[in-house]
């Protein structure tokens, strides 16, 4: 029992460790300025990808499609697999390209205006976006500013002034 509580003890204390040394990289401010791409991973069931994507397709997008209009994003673009990995384990990736947040105008409706215009059945969106969840066996998101190397090449230095 001593042994297993040892074994537990030490891999939370590792990984506490690994995960603070992860996240050591401290935001310095580069990039500011720059458009910012937002990349969502979804791993799905095996054979349901295209259920899940048709249910992408008849709610989340609509939103998408609206964002576009009002400039808060400027494209998005679905991709899958050309071959096989094993890691990192995903089907699906949305890469969602959008504007500088400084050269983002505000848009006409909130969030929860727009699900309510664009769907009047709310009990039907909420029922389309709860089996698009409970087919994604994963999920996670990843957010991206270029470097530019000709003005500053660091990753730890901010960008000059």
């Amino acid at each position: 029992m001593k042994k297993i509580f040892g074994l537990i003890l030490s891999a939370l204390v590792l990984g506490v460790f690994s995960s603070t040394a992860a996240l050591a990289q401290a935001d310095n401010g580069s990039g500011e300025g720059k458009k910012v791409v937002h990349v969502s991973f979804y791993k799905l069931p095996p054979g349901r990808q295209d259920e899940w994507l048709a249910l992408y397709k008849k709610v989340h997008l609509r939103i998408m499609q609206w964002e576009k209009e009002q400039g808060q994003i400027e494209s998005e673009t679905i991709y899958k697999r050309a071959v096989h990995h094993l890691s990192p384990d995903w089907d699906i990736a949305i890469v969602t390209v959008s504007p500088a947040p400084g050269n983002k105008r505000k848009p006409d409706l909130t969030r929860t205006q727009l699900i309510h215009k664009l769907y009047p059945d709310l009990d039907q969106y909420a029922r389309d976006e709860r089996a698009r969840w409970a087919l994604t066996l994963g999920h996670w998101d990843e957010q991206w500013v270029e470097v530019d190397l000709e003005k500053n090449p660091s990753l730890y230095y901010p960008d000059p002034l």
